[in-house]
């Protein structure tokens, strides 16, 4: 630009000193050009306004579609724009966020890209930057956007049944003589009809549909809460399966808040890992029902991190799980566990909680720690890894 500016100001010289007329045509039109080009190329990109469309959140492994609105308040054309998008490496789907584009005066576009979400986590896309130009390449404007829009990534979240889990375990229920009573609005289903039940309980609409008389199962009206412990002790971890096995736990403790959370039941979260917000220990959350109270569990499941720190596993629990209630079901996600853990979980047996123990990476003595486990009154069961599922599923192809 500046060396056009230099380049008309000494042929204006060499005209003035050689008296020669087309030259004197030759600066006014191309500084004329010039100057226009200027005042035309900035004056469209000042009044162009651009909008990121993108959505809050997203899960792992999800593909989501972004949008940028261009719209031209200008009378004047963009012969060319460039748009070019700052994608993090983990959400990028495709080599370069980079398109060239042209836009008429008074109208507006709309460009779409995709976003694979790869791993969870807190992303911002952006800044957006654009870059044009008049068509003899006069004038190279840019602008850049000040910051970008965050994207939150959950954790995967599967169904029970691809942790190796019943689809039906009764997370939140208790063994107890304690009588609940049953709510006439929550229904469980319908069942067959034995002597001694009450008409009022009969639905009649199935009984029509199956042409058998079938009664209403009621839930129980007070619903036993589920308090999710998660264990991101790095040094409990196998060094092999490190990211993958604790991303793996991660995975799980947001799938089980999500189950409870669609049975209406309270679900808390308590974990050992690292909040990168607070650059300490996770905050522990409270025992709520809620959609937005599930929000806040998986936003935490979705930034914390594994702990170099963290203190052993029968020292740490104990002050989480100290007031919960009667009858509250802790589920402990953890890489494995040994005899002093199993002596702490049997304590919190023995104040009246159901204890689930969920082994995420593969234990060599899990057998007799399964069977030591029952003998406490604890459920012990393998979370099986995708990896290690598969490998499961081989050997069982192999005897059929």
């Amino acid at each position: 630009m500046n060396h056009i500016f230099w380049a008309l100001l000494i042929l204006f010289a060499i005209a003035a000193l050689m008296r020669m007329d087309w030259a004197y045509y030759l600066v006014y039109v191309v500084g004329g050009v010039w100057a226009f080009s200027h005042w035309w190329v900035r004056r469209t990109l000042q009044r162009l306004r651009v909008k990121r469309r993108i959505p809050q959140y997203a899960f792992t492994n999800e593909v989501v579609t972004a949008a940028i609105e261009i719209e031209n308040r200008s009378w004047l054309p963009l012969p060319w724009l460039q748009v070019q998008e700052a994608v993090p490496l983990d959400l990028k789907d495709q080599p370069d966020y980079r398109v060239v584009l042209s836009i008429g005066g008074r109208s507006a576009l709309r460009h779409t890209y995709r976003l694979y979400c790869r791993r969870r986590g807190y992303y911002t896309v952006g800044p957006l930057s654009l870059r044009t130009s008049d068509l003899f390449g006069f004038v190279d404007a840019r602008w850049q956007e000040a910051g970008g829009d965050e994207l939150i990534v959950y954790p995967a979240i599967v169904p029970l049944e691809k942790l190796g889990l019943p689809g039906r375990m009764p997370f939140g229920a208790l063994p107890t003589r304690r009588q609940l009573d049953e709510d006439p609005a929550r229904l469980g289903g319908v069942r067959q009809y034995v002597s001694g039940d009450s008409l009022r309980r009969i639905h009649w609409k199935a009984t029509a549909h199956e042409d058998t008389l079938l009664v209403k199962k009621l839930q129980p009206s007070q619903e036993l809460p589920v308090f999710i412990a998660l264990n991101l002790d790095r040094s409990a971890y196998p060094a092999r399966a490190l990211i993958g096995a604790s991303e793996w736990a991660i995975s799980i403790a947001a799938s089980i808040a999500g189950h409870m959370s669609e049975q209406r039941q309270a679900v808390g979260l308590a974990s050992n890992g690292v909040d990168p917000f607070i650059e300490g220990p996770a905050a522990p959350i409270g025992l709520r029902v809620g959609r937005s109270h599930l929000m806040n569990v998986w936003r935490l499941l979705a930034r914390i991190q594994l702990n170099d720190e963290a203190p052993p596993l029968h020292e740490w629990l104990p002050l989480q799980t100290a007031s919960l209630p009667w009858g509250t079901t802790v589920v402990l996600i953890a890489p494995g566990v040994d005899e002093k853990d199993l002596w702490m979980l049997h304590r919190l047996h023995r104040r009246g909680s159901n204890v689930v123990v969920l082994v995420c990476a593969g234990q060599r003595d899990f057998r007799s720690i399964q069977a030591n486990g029952r003998r406490l009154g604890l459920r012990i069961l393998p979370a099986l890894w995708e990896s290690d599922l598969q490998a499961v599923e081989q050997r069982l192809k192999q005897f059929e």
